[in-house]
């Protein structure tokens, strides 16, 4: 299910002010799959997926914790020169030293200096070596994060129980379309049979068989197509359906509502196997589009 939370906050540390964010995206996926980049160390991550793993059951959920200076003082552009002027001597003197003993330093990207100077922790220290301590705001801003993306999430699945509801109704009236196309169906394969077997008789040279031994084959064949148990188990699925919809919310849901929507494909495709009648087969058709339109938003659920 997709959902989107963000928090930030400004904080101190060592004495100057910084924004700490974070910001979480998840989207539909089988089982839950964490995905985090933060500047913080090991102990840090353990406890983000700790805290996402308590609120979430499955999804891909990408953390993104940044850390940026706030209020810098260098202008409309938030550069401080007092940072920058010091590294680009620096930059001029290696360059400098590098060709004076027959060396070629290649040319600075700008954009990788603009991520050195705005680091939080300045040019004076590795800008890749992760922060060992997350400040306490963290936890804090990582729940309103996550506040905020599991309301998105409810959000979707209100929609997703309108949406799927309204697809069990149609399948509802499918399946109903379905018995009633069974009326008649014993005349029109007596009525086939009947001339299936006289043309027989016909080009072999012998007598038809009795009425009785037709309508007695043709007992058979009905038999055979009737789709009654496999109505009454559609019907049965389908009330599991809307027990689960209107369910409090709760996890594992989704996966019961997967199976229930394998089971009724099952059924309808055992019914196509039966029925003749050209007005049953167009119901079966469409009653398997509608179970695979369910079966698409199905897997959005958790």
């Amino acid at each position: 299910m997709t959902g989107f939370g963000a928090a930030t906050r400004v904080i101190t540390i060592d004495g100057l002010p910084q924004v700490l964010g974070v910001e979480l995206r998840s989207v539909n996926q089988r089982f839950l799959e964490i995905k985090s980049r933060q500047p913080f160390g090991l102990a840090s991550e353990q406890e983000l997926r700790r805290m996402i793993e308590a609120r979430l059951g499955r999804g891909r959920v990408d953390v993104l914790v940044h850390l940026q200076p706030h209020g810098s003082g260098g202008g409309e552009s938030g550069l401080d020169p007092g940072r920058i002027l010091p590294l680009l001597v620096q930059l001029r003197e290696l360059t400098a030293l590098a060709r004076s003993n027959g060396l070629e330093v290649a040319p600075q990207n700008p954009l990788d200096l603009l991520r050195f100077v705005t680091s939080p922790r300045g040019a004076t220290t590795n800008p890749q070596e992760p922060l060992h301590e997350a400040p306490p705001e963290l936890a804090e801003l990582m729940e309103e994060a996550l506040a905020g993306l599991c309301g998105m999430r409810e959000r979707e699945g209100a929609t997703l129980v309108q949406v799927l509801g309204g697809l069990a109704d149609v399948l509802a009236q499918q399946a109903e379309a379905l018995r009633h196309s069974l009326g008649g169906e014993a005349e029109r394969l007596q009525d086939r049979l009947a001339e299936k077997i006289a043309a027989l008789c016909a080009r072999a040279g012998v007598s038809p068989p009795s009425p009785e031994r037709v309508a007695q084959e043709v007992a058979v064949l009905v038999q055979r197509g009737d789709i009654e148990e496999e109505l009454a188990r559609l019907a049965s699925h389908l009330g599991q359906v809307w027990g689960v919809l209107t369910a409090p919310a709760q996890v594992g849901q989704g996966k019961t509502l997967d199976f229930l929507s394998q089971e009724l494909f099952r059924e309808i495709t055992t019914i196509g196997s039966k029925i003749t009648s050209h007005a049953g087969s167009a119901a079966v058709i469409a009653a398997k589009a509608t179970i695979e339109r369910m079966r698409e938003q199905v897997q959005n659920v958790e």
